[in-house]
């Protein structure tokens, strides 16, 4: 079994669900009449595979939402706008081709985005700004696990899980004819330069095999692939020993896993009924439904007719009547076999899809279902099954049964570069390889087009793919991000006794990662991998462990003294008399000494009033906590606290008993310790 390979995962979002950009109000201040404000959004999308430049897709524009007026003051949430029908209308759902034997790519199912946020006061411009470059996969999970998962599904759901782009349920049964795919989105780093498919084959003799049963050496970020995953895709039915069940993964180039491990089972009891459904998911890859139950196919016939004159002396064989036209509509009525419940209800995903095909000897017929309820669930059911009616899409108005066309004579064709780009890595760098993008059918005899073939994108593993080669024009990014060097805002938790934990501090390289569009989209993935790195693990294992912080060195400002705390997260300072401090009361009123709510390491200016220094202390309800203020290493104020029934207490920050009280004095670094009793 290979090993897991370490990989960060990256947000992708879904068009089947909402992708909702705001743009924030004009300065109420500013633009107090709101008549005449508009906002514009302007969605910046490819125009091909693999393309690094971009097109205006279309613009929308939207008045601000009513200021919902509160009794504190009036809130502006500006204007909303909904891009997921926009990118889901660009984005094309395909299923594999018939008996895919290779690595697939499903070009059309991802595109890289951004949004263009205007805002104009009476039809003059306030100003612009380009959100950083996002994407979107043509994908959806149920509106009831929308609102939880729209932004951590890829990352904590997909990604942590490793998991392919199916709700199928792990451990199934496949006949030997099935044709079975799964599919992987490579949304995460570092990106491999080899797509392996591993298969386990177990044998009846109780041994086992492992071999590679496909393999792709060339890999785009932010591509869906699909691999087949079926008993003659990966030549099990050739095996020199039966095979009873067989295991697939998809590792990289070092033989490190990437996904999950799916389980199948090979079925070799003999099946009077079986027929195959393949229907797209709501993942955006294409499953596969083994049927075994009793079918039915039946064919309802609709005949135009007719009439003609007659005369009077026509023949008996002379009709009045005439046949113009007759059209069938195929009807296909199928039960599924004994299923399990997990199976039962998986079949939900069958009901919503909008593909669905039979699976036929030469070619996937497309079906429209004509079932409209579905029992999901019935408590007192032990042997379940279920029945689907479907329409064929396509009338039939002659009947023929003809072999395969696969060795008529065919006029030779090839493919040609039609659009050229340079490739990029995961981290939006170049990799000094150029690449044909699309393609156009021509013929090999007179050099000229075939006029009904359709420029395709250059995909691996498809006919007339051509690989991408060296070139000194894709060897410069036009922007590189900038180095980010800062400490995170999470505290080491895991120090030793009488140790405080600080925060980590997170660098990222200058250079990491790279844009076609802009500088502040090449920064934005940047400060998107600081965001990532900040978080409570990567604190506990890389912060600092502090034996007496409370002696800590820091460059004050003549004037002013220094305030931290070794709990900022639990803590909030303000000074009554003068916007000041680090709490909610002071944020968004003006001045030098407002800081971000829950901030550490803030210099105040001295002044005599001490009186109205207040700290919002945050624990655990009805609990005692020691608060011990330090002024240069020494202890001025220790104190026992109890919270409230919420778990907050409000109290005098430099308060020795309530009358008398502490005054920091020019250059005293004050140290606050909150320890739980």
């Amino acid at each position: 079994m290979d090993a897991l390979a370490s990989l960060t995962h990256y947000p992708v979002h879904l068009t089947g669900n909402h992708i909702v950009v705001n743009i924030e109000a004009a300065d109420p201040i500013t633009f107090a009449d709101r008549t005449g404000l508009r906002y514009g959004l302007t969605l910046m999308t490819p125009p091909y595979f693999l393309s690094n430049t971009f097109e205006e897709m279309d613009t929308l524009v939207a008045s601000e939402i009513p200021p919902e007026v509160l009794s504190t003051g009036s809130v502006f949430k500006g204007a909303y706008f909904d891009v997921a029908p926009h990118l889901d209308s660009l984005l094309i759902r395909t299923p594999p081709l018939f008996r895919q034997t290779t690595i697939g790519i499903c070009e059309s199912l991802t595109t890289p985005y951004y949004v263009r946020k205007i805002r104009t006061h009476d039809d003059a411009p306030i100003d612009q700004l380009d959100a950083p470059v996002a994407y979107a996969i043509k994908a959806g999970i149920a509106e009831r696990e929308y609102a939880a998962y729209h932004d951590f599904f890829f990352t904590e759901y997909i990604g942590k899980g490793k998991r392919f782009l199916t709700w199928a349920p792990n451990a199934r049964t496949v006949h030997a004819d099935h044709q079975e795919y799964l599919y992987l989105l490579t949304h995460f780093s570092p990106l491999p330069t080899s797509l392996k498919l591993i298969c386990q084959a177990y044998y009846t003799d109780g041994t086992s095999e492992r071999r590679v049963g496909n393999q792709l050496t060339t890999v785009y970020p932010y591509k869906v692939y699909s691999f087949p995953v079926g008993p003659r895709a990966l030549g099990l039915l050739n095996s020199p020993k039966p095979v009873s069940h067989f295991e697939v993964w998809v590792s990289n180039q070092d033989d490190e896993r990437l996904t999950e491990i799916r389980w199948y089972r090979l079925e070799t009891q003999y099946r009077r009924n079986v027929r195959f459904l393949l229907f797209a998911n709501s993942l955006g890859g294409f499953d596969t439904l083994y049927c075994t139950g009793k079918g039915v196919e039946q064919v309802k016939y609709v005949r135009q007719i007719t009439e003609r004159f007659t005369g009077y002396d026509y023949p008996p064989e002379f009709s009045e009547k005439q046949i113009n036209q007759v059209t069938g509509e195929r009807e296909l009525t199928v039960s599924t076999g004994w299923l399990s419940k997990v199976q039962a209800e998986y079949l939900q995903e069958l009901a919503l899809s909008p593909e669905v095909y039979l699976v036929t000897d030469r070619a996937y017929l497309p079906l429209m279902p004509v079932t409209d309820s579905l029992k999901t669930a019935d408590d007192d059911e032990t042997l379940i099954g279920r029945t689907f009616v479907f329409r064929y899409t396509n009338p039939e108005q002659h009947y023929s049964r003809l072999p395969s066309p696969e060795n008529l004579p065919k006029r030779p064709t090839g493919w040609r570069p039609k659009a050229i780009t340079c490739l990029l890595d995961a981290n939006g760098k170049r990799t000094g390889l150029k690449a044909a993008v699309l393609l156009e059918k021509y013929y090999l005899d007179d050099n000229t087009r075939v006029p009904e073939a359709p420029i395709k994108s250059n995909v691996p593993g498809t006919e007339g793919y051509l690989p991408p080669v060296p070139s000194v024009d894709c060897q410069v990014t036009p922007f590189l991000s900038a180095a980010i060097g800062r400490s995170g805002t999470y505290q080491r938790s895991n120090c030793g006794a009488d140790q405080v934990g600080g925060p980590a501090l997170i660098s990222v390289p200058a250079g990491l990662f790279g844009s076609e569009v802009s500088q502040a989209d090449a920064d934005s993935k940047a400060e998107a991998e600081y965001q990532r790195l900040n978080t409570q693990s990567y604190a506990d294992l890389y912060g600092s462990c502090t034996t007496a912080p409370e002696l800590y060195a820091w460059e004050v400002p003549a004037g002013h003294w220094h305030y931290r705390s070794g709990s900022h997260t639990q803590m909030q300072v303000y000074f009554g008399m003068q916007p000041w401090g680090n709490s909610w009361t002071v944020q968004g009123l003006p001045g030098p000494y407002v800081y971000p709510q829950n901030t550490n390491n803030q210099n105040f200016p001295v002044q005599p009033d001490v009186y109205w220094w207040f700290a919002f202390l945050s624990g655990k309800p009805l609990k005692s906590y020691r608060i011990q203020v330090f002024s240069n290493g020494a202890v001025i104020i220790d104190k026992v606290v109890v919270m409230n029934h919420e778990g907050t207490e409000h109290i005098w920050l430099f308060s020795y008993d309530g009358v008398n009280f502490y005054n920091p004095t020019s250059g005293a670094k004050v140290y606050v310790k909150m320890t739980e009793q």
